[in-house]
């Protein structure tokens, strides 16, 4: 008996969209995965606790007379100037606004008090995860970028926990992200005066807030023991304007009178630490793993000595700096070359290392999860002892140090099922430890080493120097371990989820061949019916009798009874495809159901998507873009001239010339984007800082396009009013005409800004309404003009689509960058063009138009980067953050290029639908979801095979994730379309 199944499209496509969407799942939950924490407090160590540690050897306490006593410091001054590069602060011959902004630091280098240091920073370079690893000493992973803007309490061991109980008068001003992390140290409003850090266009109010309490404070001596400013003015700077402004320039000269005026306030008892969280993108944002975002300064100072002046401690000092950056791979030619300062002369440190100098400075505990090393250059300052003494003492410490990091590990590997903490795998970290413990054991058991810890020879100088680069090899060597294999990966899961992904892309290839088909009742029923039973099988044999075995192996051990039971239903529902018979019958051999377009479709796509495997063209992915749109209009082309009845002058301009004309249009879009990190110096898009007219050729070529937008602007308005009326034809001019005049008030104002601190009051209130009434206005406008539209055309015609694809354009335009949005607002020209085709290639400009959304997304100045995100875009017509307005604003920025082409579906469709009496079958949007789903099966293939790859967090894993945007995205679209067609 056969049975005709026939569900409609729009079930067919929900049920495709839960199948990835759950695929997806399972593979992002084996793929983004956070480290261990414990809630367990650091303690303080005696030196020579349970040596030596080798389990072989007898315990063995040395008997040490006059040990060196360090003096903690009374009081600290912490001065955290957010994205405080290092060539901020470096001297320099270049002449701009940033370089060598702090001279007073440099002063106060040059004698023994003070310190300093290039901090790099751990990526992802957010404040949130800056300050949390900057009291934690611990490693960030991957997915805890996307919590940078919904900071939690720190659940683990944190250095102001052992700081509090040392220096309970503790101080904060400024960033309130100390607050969300620490809320249970920050809670006393008297002494916390914390302020909004998302206000980005607003570079002095948080400064000038924590000078206010600020000096005050310091004034009162006996009130305050720890103190904290977190100054944001050169951060928000850089978001809004760059670090080439003449306001980056006055906000790091105010910052350098704040460290002057500071020092009267720092005494032998004082320790003052000036240092930045990040650095600074060449844009002006941060977040990546670029050289200007990783590169920031670190700066200690005292009334007492931070150093030596014996030329010995400082030669051994200098090689273990170097050791350090040696084992950490830092590339300073690289640093010299970007940033344009001399990096050998500075040490680099890494900003976990501050968490256990702190420690050491204020005599308080490391936390329990610390991983950073200390800073060698503080354990030598000038003491009344001899070298074999100071040298015994900085081992001492790094062994205390090295014992604090070995009880942590020990810890991670007894309560963690991850192969990479095995015994076997952690045996050559350990065996640095073991080295310098028996080495120190050798001279312990040596009486002549004893008895000579305070003459003036050298005789064993060398032992203790090989003790001490042993111990700091553990630590070294420790962090760059975890580095490589901090992310705990599911390997079944993500398998699984892989396995999913590719059922749903065959189940989706299916269906468009077979989209009237029959089946037997038998094989209806056995069949999903088999697959359940041993998936159900497999979900209990999983839990029960091969718990054990999994959890040796490290497989599906983050999968839960409910994740194994929806898989099993998923392959079930995918298995139906399989026993379908295809009733030739019912399939509509119609011009728009080529056979060769769809292969030929897919396979462009396939080889597209292929590039997703390689981190160059994953970087080079715009220029790539260019060209798959090339290759397609020349395509159409063919197509077009193919079905020309007659080869006169008309016919052949009617065929090449919409296809020409679009290609002209991507060509020179395509000079605009934003450059990637590693696309320099390779990469050199037009941007509007360029919109200088003096000497430059780009300058002129961009009034000009201004003055073609705005003529544009005026032909779509007045399109409308034939389409629709001439109220909503006007409304859409005045909103167009709003965002051409704040692209063009953007874009002059760079250029007069002198970067003075105080406007007169109605620049303030002109520029108010610019960038808080005017997007208000536009907003309004386009909700009022969909209404109107609605209602004066019921029927959802093209020309209705075509009216809410233009009405969409000013709103997205008004979120990206100046020269991005005359891009958007154009946008509707090339609707246009591909409009203009006949019925034989409809599924070639369809694929046209899902390229465009790509080709959009780059040259609006958007990367697959959290450096690139458009977080400006949240405060367009707000003055302050609003946390899901500011979510929502930013989304729409991005993915503005890809909602215009999903738009843009629903006129091309429609189009072809009242051109050729509704030909045009549904079944075209499976090409919708085929174009996003190929990809991200591809993609997640490429993640898995690729996740111990160097290149995975930088470049791989956040392509994934916009993927995976992509994927959902076009899937709900494509839903919505069905039910709109």
């Amino acid at each position: 008996m056969q049975i005709r199944i026939q569900p409609s499209l729009g079930v067919v496509l929900t049920l495709l969209t839960c199948l990835q969407a759950f695929g997806l799942y399972l593979f992002l939950k084996g793929f983004l995965l956070t480290r261990q924490t414990f809630d367990l407090k650091g303690h303080s160590y005696s030196a020579w606790d349970r040596f030596p540690l080798h389990q072989s050897s007898q315990p063995f306490q040395p008997i040490l007379t006059q040990s060196i006593k360090a003096t903690p410091f009374k009081r600290t001054i912490v001065v955290l100037i957010d994205a405080l590069r290092f060539d901020f602060v470096a001297p320099s011959n270049a002449t701009s606004f940033f370089a060598h902004q702090l001279p007073i630091l440099h002063t106060l280098h040059q004698s023994s008090q003070a310190q300093l240091y290039q901090f790099r920073a751990d990526p992802p370079t957010t404040t949130m995860q800056r300050v949390k690893g900057l009291m934690t000493g611990s490693l960030p992973t991957f997915i805890d970028a996307g919590s940078n803007f919904a900071s939690s309490a720190v659940g683990e061991d944190h250095l102001l926990n052992h700081i509090q109980r040392h220096y309970p008068n503790i101080y904060l001003m400024g960033d309130d992200t100390w607050v969300s992390l620490f809320p249970s140290i920050f809670h006393q409003p008297n002494r916390t005066f914390d302020s909004d850090s998302f206000k980005m266009l607003d570079l002095d109010s948080v400064d000038n807030h924590i000078l206010t309490h600020l000096w005050p404070t310091l004034e009162k001596s006996d009130d305050w023991q720890f103190l904290v400013a977190h100054f944001l003015g050169v951060d928000h700077c850089g978001h809004t304007h760059g670090p080439s402004d003449p306001h980056m320039e006055r906000k790091l000269n105010q910052m350098n009178v704040v460290i002057e005026r500071l020092l009267k306030y720092v005494d032998q008892d004082t320790l003052l630490v000036v240092m930045g969280d990040h650095g600074m993108s060449v844009e002006g944002d941060h977040g990546g793993e670029s050289v200007e975002e990783l590169m920031s300064t670190l700066f200690l100072y005292s009334g007492r000595s931070l150093g030596t002046s014996d030329p010995y401690f400082q030669q051994l000092n200098r090689r273990i700096h170097q050791s350090r950056a040696k084992q950490l791979n830092y590339d300073l030619d690289t640093i010299s070359q970007r940033l344009l300062y001399d990096a050998h002369q500075y040490p680099v440190v890494a900003q976990i290392h501050l968490v256990p100098t702190l420690a050491y400075l204020l005599q308080v505990p490391i936390p329990f999860g610390n991983l950073g090393a200390l800073i060698p250059d503080v354990l030598t300052s000038d003491q009344q002892s001899s070298r074999p003494r100071i040298l015994l003492y900085m081992v001492e410490q790094f062994r205390m140090n090295a014992l604090q990091v070995y009880d942590y590990l020990e810890k991670y590997a007894a309560s963690t099922r991850q192969l990479d903490f095995s015994l076997a795998k952690l045996s050559p970290l350990k065996q640095h430890l073991y080295r310098a413990d028996a080495q120190m054991l050798e001279l312990f058991q040596n009486n002549q080493f004893l008895q000579q810890l305070d003459s003036d020879q050298d005789t064993y100088l060398d032992q203790l120097e090989e003790a001490l680069f042993a111990y700091d090899a553990f630590l070294i060597s420790t962090i760059k371990y975890c580095e490589s294999i901090w992310a705990q990966f599911d390997t079944g899961c993500m398998a699984l989820g892989i396995v999913l992904l590719g059922a749903s892309l065959v189940t989706a290839l299916m269906l468009v061949i077979q989209h009237g088909f029959k089946t037997s009742s038998l094989s209806l029923c056995l069949t999903p019916c088999s697959i359940l039973t041993v998936g159900l099988l497999i979900t209990y044999a999983r839990h029960t009798l091969l718990d054990d075995w999994i959890i040796q192996q490290g497989w599906f051990e983050k999968m839960e009874w409910s994740d194994w039971i929806g898989a099993s239903l998923a392959l079930t529902l995918c298995s139906l495809v399989f026993h379908l018979e295809v009733d030739l019958s019912r399939i509509q051999q119609t011009a728009f159901w080529r056979k060769v377009d769809w292969p030929m479709l897919l396979l462009i796509s396939l080889l597209q998507s292929s590039t997703l495997g390689s981190n160059s063209f994953v970087v080079w992915e715009d220029r790539g873009t260019v060209f798959v749109l090339g290759t397609l209009c020349l395509i159409w082309m063919i197509r077009n001239l193919s079905s020309t009845p007659q080869w006169h002058a008309l016919p052949i301009f009617q065929a090449v010339g919409p296809p020409l004309a679009f290609f002209m249009l991507v060509r020179l879009t395509s000079m605009t984007g934003q450059c990637r990190e590693e696309q320099f110096p390779f990469c050199d898009y037009f941007h509007s800082g360029q919109l200088i007219f003096e000497q430059s050729e780009r300058g002129y070529i961009s009034f000009a396009l201004l003055i073609i937008t705005f003529t544009l602007l005026v032909h779509f308005g007045a399109e409308l009013g034939r389409t629709v009326n001439m109220v909503v034809g006007g409304l859409y001019q005045v909103s167009s005409i709003i965002v051409f005049y704040r692209t063009v008030y953007e874009i002059f104002s760079r250029m007069l800004d002198t970067g003075a601190e105080q406007k007169s009051d109605l620049a303030l209130m002109i520029q108010k309404y610019i960038e808080v009434y005017l997007p208000r206005a536009v907003y309004g406008l386009f909700l009022l003009n969909v209404c109107l539209t609605y209602l004066q055309l019921r029927q959802r015609s093209a020309r209705f689509y075509w009216s809410l694809f233009v009405l969409m354009t000013p709103v997205l335009g008004l979120l990206q960058r100046p020269v991005a949005s005359t891009i958007i607002l154009a946008t509707p020209l090339f609707i246009d063009l591909l409009c203009q085709g006949s019925k034989d290639s409809l599924l070639i400009r369809l694929a046209l138009l899902h390229f465009l959304g790509s080709h959009l997304f780059f040259v609006t100045g958007h990367q697959a980067t959290s450096t690139s995100l458009p977080w400006k875009a949240a405060f367009v017509g707000f003055e302050e953050m609003h946390y899901y307005t500011g979510m929502i604003l930013v989304t729409l920025s991005t993915l503005s290029g890809y909602l215009l082409t999903w738009t843009g579906w629903s006129v091309l469709l429609k189009e072809a639908q009242e051109k050729h009496t509704g030909e045009v079958p549904k079944h075209t949007l499976y090409l919708l979801t085929l174009l996003q789903t190929v990809p991200s099966f591809l993609c997640a293939v490429f993640v898995f095979v690729l996740r111990r790859h160097l290149m995975t967090w930088k470049i791989f894993a956040p392509r994934f994730l916009f993927q995976v945007l992509l994927q959902i995205g076009a899937h709900i679209a494509a839903i919505v379309l069905e039910r709109c067609l």
